[in-house]
């Protein structure tokens, strides 16, 4: 199956009230099946505040949610609602959700851009749950993903519920249903029947190998397509691109690499839940014979990657691929890149490479190996760039 890991998407940044999305008709915080029916209109007037949920369609929640999900062939009662968020400073995002019938049984699945790198409840189900597994959907992320199952068993009958998160967009989903008895029912298979290739980030792009997908002109392509196109004509400083060039939500910070200052300039920030506000690209800039100039782009494959700097020198990464930066010749210059090619089998491959202008085609594979764990470490003991968001 052909990965679409390298998958940039804006709207991982969008923020939104935990308190008003995470509850809804579906949340109960006792282990009490019956505590769950409550209608919508139950729930505003119990607290007297409008209801964050609204009806949407399919296409609209696409639009919010991509990596997204459909209901299997041959559902019925499908119902698309969103919970959106306020402003777009901090995550987590604006909630899709999913209800539908399917064999007898009515499912709730749920999508929302969240902060953090594990598998994230979004549920809204507050569970003392009689079983969980730990799993791996066999489908969604190329296989590779990770999964949690959970059950409940109570008098009043079973609930199930299945969560799993996209580490490569910062994406959490969950589906649940509940029931008398289901016994021998497999939430799982509900789940990898939702997975909607079509969907996918990079489903119409043009067909290419994972060592393309993963080298440093695709990153580079990338980066131009999601990092700002910020005009600084007419701007002579920082301060002026900030104050002229900059729309609410885009964020901003001032760093050092290779020795140089730099303005790092991101299409929208996000809280990463350690006192920064994150961000995932950047156009960088900066001062040529007096005058800002901008050197480059670049980007992370989603929130569990923000750029990071170290010594002088500028990280971004994913899952399959890890790039370090410095400025040399008035550009922004990939001094390392690293890429992991993975087999049937699960045993990854890695291979070197630099815009040094060397030839490292036939690295020692071991030897990329190691120097890709060193960047790893480098990126993982950086500092986390703290971007400010902009307000205007």
């Amino acid at each position: 199956m052909k990965k679409r890991m390298l998958t940039i998407v804006v709207s991982i940044t969008l923020a939104f009230s935990l308190a008003a999305c995470g509850k809804d008709a579906t949340e109960t915080t006792q282990p009490d099946i019956k505590a769950e029916e409550k209608s919508d209109t139950e729930d505003e007037t119990a607290v007297g505040m409008p209801n964050p949920w609204r009806d949407c369609t399919e296409e609209e929640a696409y639009q919010y949610t991509p990596n997204g999900f459909s209901a299997p062939e041959g559902s019925t009662n499908i119902r698309w609602s969103m919970c959106e968020v306020e402003d777009n400073t901090v995550l987590p995002g604006t909630m899709v959700q999913l209800d539908f019938d399917y064999d007898g049984l009515s499912f709730t699945a749920r999508q929302q851009a969240v902060a953090g790198t594990e598998i994230t409840d979004i549920s809204g189900l507050y569970y003392d749950w009689t079983v969980t597994d730990d799993c791996t959907m066999n489908n969604w992320g190329g296989g590779n993903m990770p999964c949690r199952a959970c059950r409940y068993v109570g008098d009043e009958g079973y609930v199930d519920l299945i969560l799993w998160f996209d580490i490569e967009t910062g994406y959490a989903y969950s589906l649940s249903t509940q029931a008398k008895d289901l016994d021998g029912f497999d939430i799982q298979a509900i789940a990898e029947m939702m997975y909607d290739p079509a969907k996918q980030v990079g489903a119409n792009a043009p067909e290419m190998s994972e060592f393309e997908e993963y080298s440093i002109d695709f990153i580079k392509k990338v980066s131009k397509e999601s990092a700002p196109n910020v005009d600084i004509s007419g701007c002579d400083t920082f301060t002026d691109i900030v104050d002229k060039a900059l729309s609410n939500g885009m964020g901003y910070v001032n760093e050092v690499i290779s020795g140089n200052d730099v303005l790092l300039v991101s299409s929208a920030t996000y809280d990463n839940l350690d006192g920064n506000m994150a961000a995932i690209d950047a156009t960088v800039f900066t001062y040529k014979d007096g005058k800002p100039y901008e050197l480059g782009s670049v980007t992370s494959a989603g929130t569990a990657y923000p750029l990071t700097l170290n010594n002088g020198y500028l990280y971004t990464g994913s899952n399959h691929w890890i790039c370090k930066y410095a400025i040399a010749d008035d550009k922004l210059m990939v001094m390392e890149h690293i890429m992991i090619i993975y087999d049937e089998d699960g045993n990854g491959t890695y291979y070197y490479d630099s815009e040094d202008g060397g030839d490292y085609s036939n690295m020692d594979k071991k030897e990329a190996e190691k120097i890709y764990n060193d960047l790893v470490t480098e990126m993982s003991n950086g500092t986390i760039c703290n971007f400010s968001t902009v307000s205007k």
